[in-house]
């Protein structure tokens, strides 16, 4: 069994799920939540005052050696969106503790981007998404599940309290530096691109495009085809760290199994 860090960067329950189906797969999973995130204290200035992800990286660290871990117990880091540049900072940081790298729809990857335009992208996704589980658990037998979930998931803080949101401002600043695939040029673990196809907010685009998300990742920043894994699953959108969470779960399961018994896609 392999253990899986999957650091929290929304609400307590907005990555539960996910968690819950990647442990039955079989995985040992961990879900920090940041600082400024779930029930974690908000953090000073100093810490979100930044050019980069260094400080959520160094936390992360700081995290996994309190729990016991060290350089001969590597680990699987799993990070959605921003999630995706914060691992890839501390596999450049901390390479020995670094088993591989999946990345959720990532961001960060696209340089010098506006901001008035990525917030469109988010809040269109956002709204969309929201629409759409909505219709979908009023007509299911999930909205049942839903509901048990949050019985036992304790209540979070929203990451957009107005406590949180010169953090939120402050990461999005960064994240238009787009320094993902500056990072991943600079590590040499497995690296595992997982997202959406329907993902309007960093879309895929198509396999084989040399415009693709995912051939900028494999030629630009990692180069070397035997340590790169991809995945484009239908019909989901942004956030596939919710419903139907099993697909991501089983399609994040499948690299990994690759990863480990050193065959390549």
């Amino acid at each position: 069994m392999r253990l899986c860090c999957f650091p929290d960067l929304d609400s307590d329950e907005g990555i539960a799920e996910l968690g819950f189906s990647l442990a039955c797969e079989g995985r040992r999973i961990i879900m920090p939540s940041l600082p400024g995130y779930g029930n974690s204290d908000d953090p000073s200035l100093e810490y979100y005052a930044t050019d980069n992800f260094e400080n959520e990286a160094e936390v992360l660290w700081q995290y996994i050696h309190a729990i016991g871990l060290n350089q001969s117990q590597r680990v699987h880091f799993v990070g959605h969106s921003m999630g995706s540049e914060i691992i890839s900072v501390l596999a450049v940081k901390y390479p020995g503790i670094v088993s591989s790298l999946t990345l959720l729809n990532p961001a960060g990857a696209r340089e010098a981007e506006h901001a008035c335009s990525l917030m469109k992208r988010f809040i269109s996704s956002g709204l969309r998404t929201a629409t759409e589980f909505s219709l979908k658990f009023a007509f299911s037998w999930e909205r049942d599940y839903e509901e048990a979930l949050k019985h036992s998931i304790p209540g979070s803080k929203s990451p957009f309290a107005l406590s949180r949101i010169p953090q939120r401002l402050s990461e999005t600043k960064r994240l238009l530096k787009g320094r993902l695939l500056e990072n991943i040029k600079n590590t040499n673990c497995p690296i595992i691109y997982i997202s959406g196809s329907l993902d309007t907010v960093y879309p895929p685009g198509k396999t084989a495009n040399d415009l693709s998300l995912s051939d900028r990742i494999m030629r630009v920043a990692v180069g070397d085809p035997s340590r790169f894994y991809r995945s484009v699953i239908a019909g989901l959108h942004h956030n596939t760290t919710l419903a139907p969470d099993e697909i991501t779960a089983a399609n994040i399961t499948h690299y990994l199994e690759k990863v480990e018994g050193g065959r390549a896609v």
